[in-house]
Parts: structure tokens; C-alpha cells; sequence
């Protein structure tokens, strides 16, 4: 069995999504605000994805391709098209412009382990005016995705793909029961789920159905298991595909606390990484 280890950086912006009910809270605003300027980009000579020189393609297979990219400060990517759904996680702290074709600018500043759900058919340029640089490892869906929908706690006053807010510090006090495995999102091909390890609370799983895209997050210290076997250490913004039907575990190596994002591909039954 051939294990793809990857270290990851991504970029890739898409415009503001939001589910389609009630309107978003105003910590979720100011995480994502709108600048009305019009934006002058045209779309004629955009790029493709793979070839817009701060995406580095990182793994594909027949459900996903994975890139990598990084944005300096002061730094802008070329106009590119992304023609494809995808699923990014922010890995740092983000303040961007992003300027989509035909839309007014966005500015958007996302927290570390944020994560967004994007239908694509646009093109963009996104620029580090802040000075600060922009890091996320994006995942690009090969399928249609059919109904995209956020999943669990306020689902509706989050942006689509984002995860609750339980799922940034599952365990804040006493009172509050540690959540191992936190829903965040689904369409009808992919399911988006945020996983915290702590404590000698292994994530395991005996008998996958269907394949997985690991992701792992900011300061995450991992060893994962594939089969009984050892397979890979990984580390913030490092992927690893897990296919199904193979038992996995993860550990959290120094016995404190780590986290990652699965993205399960429901009908990758029996499929492997090509």
C-alpha cells in the first residue's frame, strides 16, 4: 500500500459563502467582511489553479487534489480560475483581499484552524496588503458535490463549511464534555468532520468505509496508524490519505493535545490513492 505523506501550505480564497439561514452573528461579520470596491479584475487570462505559481499541487487522486500554497506578505497571487468545488483550512491567523472577478473586494481575516466551503466557477487574484503572511491547505473536490449544508450547533449562522465554535476548544472547563469528533459540514459526496486527541484519547477506527483526506492543524503532533502498521508522523499542515477498509489510529505524540479535519468521500469505498 503506498502512503502519500505530504507537508501542506494552501491558498486559495473564494467568495463569502454563507448557509442559506438566518443571518450570520456578528463575531462571524467581523471574520469575514465585505469592502465595497469595485473590483477592476477581468476574467480574460486567468490562469488555471495548477498553474498559478503560489499553488503547489501536492496530491490527487480521483476524489481530490490538494495544494499547497504560500503567500508572502505584500504578495499577490496571479489571476486564476478555480473551476472546482473545495474545502480549505486557515492554518495561522489570515488577513486578506480578496479580489473575485466581477464582485466587489472582500477583506477577509479568518482565524487559525478556520475552515470554508467554496462551490467554485470563479477567478480571483488575493493579496497580503496587511502584511501579514497567508497560509491554508486547500482541498479541491473532483465531483459535483450536489447539496452543500453546514452540520451540528447553529448551523445556520455559520459560514458554509465552518465549523462550530465547540470545536475550537471542545473542552474549556468541567462542565463542558469533551468532544472528540465535531460535524461541521456535508454535500452529498463529502463529509467535513474537526477531530481533537488529548489525554490518551486515540482517534481509532476498526473497519472505514470509505476513504479520507487528513489534514493536520496548527501545532498538531501526530502518528498515525494504518492497518496495525506505523505510517506516518505528521505535523501542522501535513496530509495523508486513508483509505478504506484499512483499520487507523491516531495519536497525539506528546500526550497533550493535537488536532486535524477529515474530509470522508462517501462513495470511495474500497478505493486507493492513485
Amino acid at each position: 500500500m503506498k502512503i502519500a505523506v505530504l507537508p501542506a501550505l494552501a491558498v486559495v480564497f473564494a467568495p463569502v459563502v454563507v448557509a442559506q439561514t438566518p443571518a450570520p452573528s456578528t463575531s462571524d461579520v467581523k471574520k469575514d467582511i465585505q469592502i465595497e470596491v469595485q473590483s477592476p479584475i477581468k476574467a480574460a487570462g486567468a490562469v488555471p489553479v495548477k498553474a498559478e505559481p503560489h499553488h503547489v499541487l501536492l496530491f490527487q487522486n480521483d476524489y481530490v487534489h490538494v495544494y499547497n500554497v504560500t503567500l508572502p506578505p505584500l504578495d499577490a497571487t496571479l489571476l486564476h480560475q478555480h473551476d472546482l468545488p473545495y474545502i480549505y483550512l486557515t492554518v495561522g491567523t489570515t488577513d486578506v483581499i480578496n479580489a473575485v472577478v466581477g464582485k466587489p473586494e472582500a477583506h477577509l481575516t479568518l482565524e487559525d484552524g478556520s475552515t470554508r466551503y467554496s462551490a467554485g466557477g470563479f477567478a480571483h487574484i488575493a493579496r497580503t496588503d496587511a502584511g501579514i503572511q497567508f497560509h491554508n491547505v486547500t482541498a479541491e473536490l473532483a465531483h459535483p458535490q450536489g447539496s452543500p449544508r453546514n452540520l451540528g450547533d447553529k448551523s445556520g449562522d455559520r459560514p458554509l463549511g465552518g465549523c462550530p465554535q465547540s470545536a475550537a476548544g471542545a473542552k474549556q472547563n468541567d462542565q463542558v464534555p469533551f468532544e472528540q469528533m465535531v460535524a461541521c459540514f456535508e454535500s452529498d459526496e463529502v463529509r467535513l468532520d474537526m477531530v481533537t486527541i488529548e489525554g490518551g484519547k486515540d482517534y481509532e477506527e476498526a473497519a472505514p468505509r470509505a476513504a479520507t483526506l487528513l489534514i493536520a492543524m496548527s501545532n498538531a503532533n501526530l502518528e498515525v496508524s494504518l492497518g496495525g502498521e506505523h505510517a506516518a508522523f505528521l505535523h501542522e499542515a501535513d496530509v495523508l490519505w486513508l483509505p478504506a477498509g484499512t483499520s487507523r489510529k491516531v495519536v497525539d505524540l506528546l500526550g497533550t493535545k493535537s488536532k486535524f479535519v477529515l474530509i470522508t468521500f462517501k462513495d470511495s469505498g474500497g478505493a486507493a490513492a492513485k
